[in-house]
This record gives structure tokens, C-alpha cells and sequence, in this order.
């Protein structure tokens, strides 16, 4: 749901008279769907959904939603825990609450009360939620293939609980549910300080027999109140107090289906057999690809005018913000030169807003940049030496501006969240904050707000993102933020382990990243601490080398440090190779003994496939021999390529006592259509199969047993 402000008077009339849900109404199941064990609708489903059912009443701010669905295996019995969505930002506050809005009209933000502070398996006080989108009634019941019913019993406050890691999302669970129960329930949002518009996400995890969506806009959007547009008192604002004079929508629908208002000025929706929400390996966000509709007010329909005036309002924020007080330019004085090259600048200055305490790093997710901009200055986050993502990088525009270098923020949609839809009038899917630096005319893109990631390296949801920025005639830009090489993420393995005549395996190895996978993990220690990255690493580790095979991490270099790469030193020992006679069989390769194809077998790939970024794979490991042991017969080499797509080698070098082999596989892309998902999976395959060769080694006659 997205949020907008309202007459205050005018909401507290409607909430008053706002209805409740209506308890015991449940329609009783028929025999047909007590008894039902399969669906052939949906073959192998664990659950389905009988009915759904959103009904949305701007007049009266209320959101209904009813489901009822058919439990058909043990899997389908996490159907029994319902999640309810709540606006992960309420975009505005009521008018005449400044709670969130400056009197500069800055976009407001809310967080609900309670969730961060609430224990994950701790219930809500909904009373604290005044004012707040909150749920005002649920209802529910579990019904055995007998017909015995099992009714959800408790208030709100007692049955809703935090979603770790979403804060403004809980849940409530239907009770005794098993394989064969039909699982219905109701529950109803209040928003009585606000108007909304819905988000219907009309693909859910099951297939869906029946749905019935409806929607009643605020009431100057309704036909008996077109004749007189202006004279309402409940005329909808935006955070400038611009009135809000249409309805649009952003959709994705089944074919043939579209949606209109009617003669009283609601929007209906009636659908049958909507397919599940795919499961696909390596799919990017679902979110933004199933059957959907996201309605919005807006008070242009014109898309250029929208990004312009948006662009605008953020824009003089921005600036006010990061103007250059004399504590900002003395201190990007002190840590630059005047002989320094505007490059060196621009790294110096980066270098020491990345030294600065990160306060989203702890809660373990990207953060979320909201669109608001604080009050005060910059200036704080650099005396009080921490901040948010978005002060930081605030914070470094500010100090390359005071530097002299030529600098603006651009305005992304994280890749993990969202795909960039200009066309969409809506600021929220713009949730991250990059920095755009000119040097020598070019410019350059720095993620300074993401702790850990070395100068020019950009979170992977950061890169090859969407969004807007203002260029220097003041005119509104779409930017795209510059795709990543594999060259920048890469793992390297190297080293030489000992194999003895008994087939047994000693020495040191060094495990290396660069690149994303290393900024995972030291993201990870900043969130717990050094000996937990060790303990997760070595267990990674593990899991690749061959059975029989016991690996210790030694240390791990540059933990704390992303302008080195990441090491970790690992101490190998145990059983490594099939002895017959006199011949030993061992891996070829060290670290892929055990692999299998990432990518499973699908009859027909639906979505993309989303690596997140592109990546290589670097091996050079030697295997020192016993004595009087050869490699019978040389092992052959190895080439395989996919177009520009992807590429491997694998090369063994035969010296007396030792034999090495190196391997390399690079990735070069990160978005591939469905379409191309047979081939990837073959190139993969072929991969494996030359992976998982053997080397032969045979004893001389005079070292036999």
C-alpha cells in the first residue's frame, strides 16, 4: 500500500464510522473440498488457494483480506502462517501532522512502533499503533477433512509476531493444521490518518482458483463528487502540498484482463486459475515480474514533469544539507592536497568517510535509503564520526564538493528489490543513494554509504541499477550505474599439498576474494566478529574439498581491510586418493571433487536468471607425488566457451614428482533471458563433467610395497 495525506478532520469523521470485521461468516467448505487430496490444477502442489479475496475502502480506510485454502501435504503447511504486509515506508504524514514532514514539505518516513525493540517470537501491542496502519481484527479457523473445526482464538496484540529482518511486516499462524486441513481466515487493516492506495499482488505461492479484488478510492475520485473538483475538504496532497488530481496504475495482468473503474467509481478485478508465483533458481525479485497491480495518486500524469519537479524538491534538500560549512571544508582541506590529482582526491576523501561507524551494517540487510534528507547539516555525521548509509555518502558529496571535484548524487532502485521503471510515478522504488564523481570529464560512480566496498566497487544490487539524477543544465537524467567485470569478483585457490604413498594428503592452500564475496565477509565480521567469519568460512571450505579430507583455517589477511584481498590460509590433511596395488586415483581437482551443476533442470524456464554479478574462478594447485609414483596417463587439456557468455580452462603441467593444474572459469554476464537457460545449464554440465576427472598415478616397480 502506498500512503498519501488527507484533511485531518476528515479522516477522524470516516474512521469513526468505519466498519469492523464481521465475525463468524465463514462459508461452510463443501465435500468436494474436504475430501480434495490432489488438485489437478495444480499437479504436486502442497497447497491451494480455494479464494482470495482484497477489498480496499479509501472512504472508510480499511484494507479486508480473506483467503481460504486447501492444505494438501505436510510441505503446505506453512500456508497456516499468514503474512500481513505493512508500507515498509508510509510515504506521508496526515496534514496537520508534522511528525515525519518538515515545514519545508520534505517526504516523511515512519517506522511502526514496537517492531524493532520486539522480540521475534513476542507479540504487538496494536494499541501503540495510533495512527499507524495497524490490524484491527483477525479472524481464522482450521477445518479437518472431518469436518472438526479448530477456530484461531486471541486479539491481534496477541496473535501477530515480527518477521525477523522485515520490520514492518508480521505474522499470525492458524492453529492444528496437518496434510488434508483447509486453513480460512480474515483480517483487516486500519489507516485511519491516511489515504492508501493498494498493491494487489495477485500471484501468490500457490495457484489460485478464484480471486476478487476491489478497490473504492478516496471520495473526489468518485463520480458524485467530479461535479464540484476543488471544493472537497479531503482533497489528497503530496509532501508540497500539491494536489493530487489522478488515479494510474502500474500493471502486470493476465492476458485480456484489464481493469476500468465502474459507474460508482471502483475498481474491480475477477480472476480464475492463477498460476503459483515460479520457483526458479537464480531468479531475481518476483516482486516486480508476477501478475500485479500498484494503484497511485499522483498530481501529474506526465512523466518528464513528475522526475523534474521530484528531482527538484529532493535536489534543494540535498544541497541544504550538504552545504559547505567551514567545519566540512576544513576537513576536506585536511585530507586532501592542493597537488593532489582530482582522482586522488576522490579517493583520499573516500577512504575516510568509509573509517566512519556505519549504523546500517548491524541489521545484516542493504539498507533502505529513504527519500527524506535531515534537518541540520552533514556536518553532524562528520563530528559524531557515524551515520547511516545515506548520511555517509551525503557526508562524502558534501567533502568532494568542498574539495573542488565536480559531484552529484544519483538516486537508484536497488537491483535486489526493484528494476527501475521510470514510467512507474512513484519516488519509492528509488531506495539507494550512489555518488557520481567527474574526473577528466568522465565521470565515475563510488558507493561510499556501503561499508567495506573498496573505491569504485558497487554493492552488486548497485550496479547496472536504474534511477534518476540531476545533470549540470538542471534538467533531470535517467542514469543507469556502470555494470561490474568478472575481473572484480574473483576467487583465487592456490598452494601445493603433499600426497603420500598410502594416499593420504598434507599442506597449506590460500583461498582468496576480490570483489563482492569479500565484502560479504567482512560485512559479516562488522555484524558479529572475526572467529564467526572463520567458523562459516572453514565450513564453506569444507563442503568443496574431497571426502576424507579435513581442512583448518590457519588465519584469514585483510579482514578489516577492503583495499587487500581477502585471504584465507588453510592447512589441508587426510585421505584423498583410491589406492589399487599400484596405482593411486586422485582428484584432479582439489576443490571440485564433490560439484554439481548449480543450475537444475527445468522444463520451461519463466523468469531471467540473475547471478547478481559477474564472477571468475582461479586454481592453480600443485600435488607434490610420493617417491616413484608418475602420472600414467598425462591428462588431457581442456577448452570449453559459450559465445561471450562464459569461458573455461583446465591445464596440467607433468614435471618430475609433481603435477599442477590450473583451472580458471569466468561468468562474464548477469542477467540472462529465460530463453538461454538450456544452454547455460548444458556449458555448466560440461563443466562438471571435466571437473570431476581423475589423475592416474602409478608406482615404479622398485617403490612397491
Amino acid at each position: 500500500m502506498r500512503f498519501h495525506p488527507v484533511s485531518l478532520n476528515a479522516m477522524l469523521l470516516f474512521g469513526l464510522t468505519a466498519p469492523l470485521v464481521a465475525f463468524g461468516q465463514f462459508p461452510t467448505p463443501s465435500q468436494d473440498e474436504l475430501k480434495m487430496t490432489s488438485d489437478p490444477k495444480a499437479p504436486g502442489a502442497a497447497a491451494v488457494v480455494l479464494y482470495r479475496e482484497e477489498t480496499e475502502d479509501d472512504p472508510h480506510h480499511f484494507l479486508t483480506v480473506y483467503a481460504r485454502i486447501k492444505v494438501l501435504t505436510d510441505q503446505g503447511k506453512d500456508a497456516a502462517t499468514v503474512l500481513v504486509r505493512y508500507p515498509r515506508a508510509l510515504a506521508y504524514a496526515a496534514k496537520g501532522d508534522n511528525s515525519s514532514q518538515s515545514s519545508s514539505g520534505m517526504e516523511g518516513h515512519f517506522d511502526l512502533p514496537n517492531l524493532a525493540q520486539t522480540g521475534e517470537d513476542q507479540p504487538y501491542d496494536t494499541d501503540s499503533f495510533a495512527g499507524h496502519p495497524a490490524v484491527a481484527a483477525i479472524e481464522g479457523r482450521t477445518i479437518h477433512p472431518d469436518g472438526t473445526v479448530v477456530p484461531l482464538s486471541g486479539s491481534p496484540a496477541s496473535l501477530l509476531k515480527k518477521v525477523p529482518g522485515q520490520p514492518n511486516n508480521v505474522t499470525f499462524t492458524l492453529p492444528g493444521v496437518e496434510a488434508g486441513s483447509i486453513i480460512e481466515y480474515r483480517y483487516q487493516v486500519r489507516y485511519d490518518l491516511f489515504q492508501t492506495a493498494p498493491e494487489w499482488q495477485i500471484q501468490q505461492p500457490y495457484f489460485v482458483h478464484k480471486a476478487h479484488y476491489m478497490y473504492t478510492p478516496s471520495e473526489e475520485f468518485l463520480p458524485n463528487e467530479v461535479s464540484n473538483p476543488g471544493v472537497s475538504n479531503r482533497l489528497l496532497k503530496g509532501p508540497h502540498d500539491q494536489i493530487l488530481t489522478d488515479i494510474r496504475s502500474t500493471n502486470i495482468l493476465p492476458p485480456g484482463k484489464a481493469v476500468t473503474p465502474d459507474a460508482t467509481g471502483r475498481y474491480i478485478l475477477d480472476l480464475t486459475d492463477i498460476p503459483a508465483i515460479p520457483q526458479e533458481a537464480f531468479a531475481p525479485p518476483v516482486e516486480e515480474r508476477i501478475y500485479q497491480m500498484n494503484f497511485y495518486y499522483t498530481y501529474t500524469v506526465e512523466q518528464k514533469e513528475f522526475w523534474q519537479k521530484e528531482m527538484q524538491y529532493w535536489t534543494k534538500d540535498v544541497n541544504r544539507y550538504v552545504a559547505p560549512t567551514a567545519a566540512i571544508k576544513n576537513a576536506a582541506a585536511e585530507l586532501t592536497a592542493a597537488s593532489d590529482s582530482p582522482l586522488d582526491k576522490a579517493k583520499k576523501l573516500y577512504a575516510s568517510v568509509q573509517k566512519l561507524t556505519n549504523t546500517d551494517v548491524a541489521d545484516g540487510l542493504s539498507p533502505i535509503v529513504n527519500a527524506w534528507i535531515p534537518q541540520g547539516s552533514v556536518e553532524s555525521v562528520l563530528q559524531h564520526k557515524s551515520g547511516n548509509s545515506k548520511e555517509i555518502a551525503l557526508l562524502y558529496l558534501a567533502l568532494a564538493r568542498a574539495a573542488g571535484l565536480i559531484a552529484r548524487p544519483e538516486r537508484i532502485a536497488s537491483r535486489d528489490r526493484h528494476i527501475f521503471s521510470p514510467q512507474f510515478l512513484q519516488t519509492s522504488q528509488l531506495d539507494a543513494l550512489v555518488i557520481g564523481v567527474t574526473i577528466d570529464g568522465k565521470e565515475i560512480v563510488v558507493d561510499p554509504g556501503e561499508k567495506m566496498a573498496p573505491f569504485q566497487t558497487l554493492y552488486w544490487a548497485h550496479a547496472g541499477a536504474g534511477g534518476v539524477a540531476m545533470g549540470s543544465n538542471g534538467k533531470v537524467e535517467t542514469v543507469i550505474t556502470p555494470m561490474q567485470l568478472n575481473t572484480e569478483n574473483t576467487t583465487v585457490r592456490v598452494g601445493t599439498l603433499n600426497v603420500t604413498s598410502v594416499g593420504t594428503v598434507f599442506g597449506t592452500l590460500k583461498v582468496g576474494f576480490i570483489g563482492q564475496q569479500a565484502l560479504e565477509w567482512r560485512q559479516m565480521a562488522l555484524r558479529t566478529d572475526a572467529n564467526t567469519v572463520r567458523d562459516r568460512l572453514q565450513k564453506t571450505i569444507a563442503a568443496e574439498v574431497p571426502d576424507g579430507v579435513q581442512i583448518h583455517i590457519d588465519h584469514i589477511s585483510s579482514l578489516e581491510d577492503p583495499t587487500h584481498q581477502l585471504v584465507a590460509v588453510i592447512q589441508v590433511s587426510g585421505s584423498i586418493a583410491d589406492r589399487a596395488g599400484k596405482h593411486l586415483a586422485l582428484p584432479r581437482l582439489f576443490f571440485e571433487s564433490k560439484e554439481t551443476s548449480p543450475f537444475p533442470s527445468e522444463d520451461a524456464r519463466t523468469l531471467p536468471v540473475d547471478m547478481h554479478y559477474p564472477a571468475q574462478e582461479q586454481e592453480q594447485i600443485t600435488y607434490a607425488l610420493p617417491n616413484g609414483y608418475a602420472v600414467e596417463p598425462t591428462p588431457q587439456d581442456a577448452t570449453l566457451k559459450w559465445e561471450d557468455n562464459a569461458a573455461y580452462q583446465l591445464r596440467s603441467k607433468v614435471d618430475p614428482g609433481s603435477i599442477t593444474n590450473a583451472r580458471l572459469l569466468a561468468r562474464g554476464f548477469t542477467l540472462l533471458d529465460p530463453s538461454e537457460y538450456g544452454k547455460l545449464r548444458d556449458f555448466y554440465l560440461k563443466v562438471v563433467t571435466s571437473d570431476k576427472q581423475q589423475i592416474a598415478l602409478t608406482a615404479s616397480q622398485a617403490s612397491g610395497p
